[in-house]
């Protein structure tokens, strides 16, 4: 047999006692050793009839809820395939559905015991698979005091238990830079404005404008809109930005002025501007609205709303309200739509799945500290506990993304090992990764435990995630 491995990948016993004749295997060199029970797995499948066979794991649940997908980490074929297996690959990589123009299908093996879960999806998942986004808290102010907002509200801010929303906190120039670059090195998309408004800080038009010129593919901002003039959508549009989510709640001034305590003719009129300004400019830019079911708000505003928004903004967000109580975020309601498919899915996961949050994102405060997932973050204001999973001053975000901490993490998310983790134990948002999508009146909706996502279907803008 002839063992194609570079980096020396296949476990040792592997190498020296595994044996079939006029087979080729080969190991891409993505730096991750193979598991022992993966190589059998391979073994078995040929064993069984399968001419050339591939391994790509797979974590149960979790993978089909959308865990980004794997690489590929072992390939074992025939020789008589070696003049081939390079277009064989790459129609592979095309994504061919069993399709291929050469005679011999390959068969995806993905099945992987506890064991092998705990190796490639905790030890090895930071090094196999990079962030899909991250997120930059560039600040911790905001020029609104949204009655229900955690960070915010005059009701709300004074029952703070940290002081992270004390004093101005503004991420560095330097820490942006460093972002940008290492984001647009590895093509990571980023995402601004997850508790402040970020249109406050002085150099968020030339940040955006860095991430786009360092190669970051996606830079999208969510802002409640008030500050977005025509000067700095002018900016904005001609820095890169590629999507824009304006927070705005209400179809109705008392509505707006009684949730969000400003103007909601300034920030329509900033909207569509912004809106004409793309169109004139020729720049493309996603445009989203989005509109929070606050108590007190009826049914016929947010139809009002929808339709509204769909006829100029190229999707409408409706997301259930949620509020901090008990320590952790809750929901008011959840999308009776979901309720079979997330019951299908607990059934499966016999219990909860390894939540998807720290397999895809993480977020990087003003001062360096990293945390993971939207649920941390909307406990910012009264949890002093929460621990960093790295210091964004002293390491890159590989380096942390990999690390020991996001890696034990992971493990005890697969594991279900929660009770020392009272942000996740307590978390009922792992269940919004179930998703359902369906068309109708010419729109588009996905729907979430926690939000509703209209898209025109005749939008020009590709509407992602």
């Amino acid at each position: 047999m002839t063992i194609k491995d570079t980096q020396k990948l296949l476990p040792t016993q592997i190498r020296d006692n595994w044996e079939i004749s006029d087979m080729v295997l080969e190991i891409p060199p993505y730096g991750i050793p193979l598991h022992p029970k993966s190589v059998e797995r391979l073994l078995a499948a040929v064993k069984s009839g399968n001419k050339a066979v591939a391994f790509r794991p797979t974590l149960p649940v979790s993978s089909e809820l959308g865990l980004p997908q794997y690489p590929t980490l072992a390939y074992l074929y025939p020789q008589e395939l070696s003049n081939v297996w390079n277009q064989l690959l790459q129609e592979l990589e095309n994504k061919t559905q069993g399709i291929f123009s050469i005679p011999t299908p390959l068969t995806i093996i993905s099945q992987t015991d506890p064991d092998e879960q705990l190796h490639y999806f905790a030890d090895y998942y930071g090094t196999a698979v990079k962030p899909s986004y991250v997120r930059a808290i560039v600040g911790n102010t905001c020029n609104l005091k949204c009655v229900i907002c955690p960070y915010h509200s005059f009701l709300l801010k004074p029952t703070h238990t940290t002081d992270f929303f004390t004093d101005n906190k503004a991420m560095s120039w330097e820490m942006m830079e460093k972002l940008a670059q290492e984001c647009g090195e590895q093509g990571i998309t980023i995402l601004i404005g997850s508790v402040e408004e970020p249109l406050l800080h002085p150099k968020i038009i030339d940040f955006v404008q860095l991430c786009r010129q360092q190669g970051v593919p996606r830079v999208h901002i969510t802002t409640n809109g008030q500050l977005l003039d025509e000067n700095r959508a002018i900016a904005l549009l001609q820095a890169g930005l590629t999507s824009i989510d304006i927070s705005i709640d209400a179809a109705e001034p008392d509505t707006y002025l009684r949730v969000r305590g400003a103007n909601l003719n300034r920030v329509e009129s900033n909207v569509i501007n912004f809106l004409q300004l793309r169109e004139r400019l020729r720049i493309p830019c996603e445009v989203r609205t989005s509109f929070v079911r606050n108590q007190d708000v009826t049914i016929e505003e947010e139809q009002k709303f929808r339709e509204r928004w769909l006829a100029k903004a190229d999707s409408v967000f409706v997301l259930n309200l949620a509020e901090y109580k008990e320590t952790n975020m809750r929901l008011s309601k959840i999308n009776d739509a979901l309720q079979d498919s997330l019951k299908h899915y607990i059934q499966k996961a016999q219990g909860r799945w390894a939540c998807l949050f720290p397999f895809i994102e993480m977020a990087v405060l003003p001062d360096g500290r990293i945390y993971y997932c939207i649920e941390t973050l909307f406990r910012l204001g009264f949890d002093k506990d929460i621990a960093s999973l790295g210091d964004y001053n002293k390491q890159t975000l590989q380096d942390i993304w990999s690390g020991n901490l996001f890696n034990q993490l992971r493990r005890d998310l697969i594991l279900n090992q929660l009770d020392n983790r009272s942000v996740c134990k307590n978390c009922n948002m792992w269940k919004s990764q179930v998703i359902s999508r369906a068309s109708k009146n010419r729109l588009q909706v996905t729907t979430t435990m926690v939000t509703e996502i209209y898209q025109r279907s005749d939008s020009k803008v590709k509407i992602s995630g």
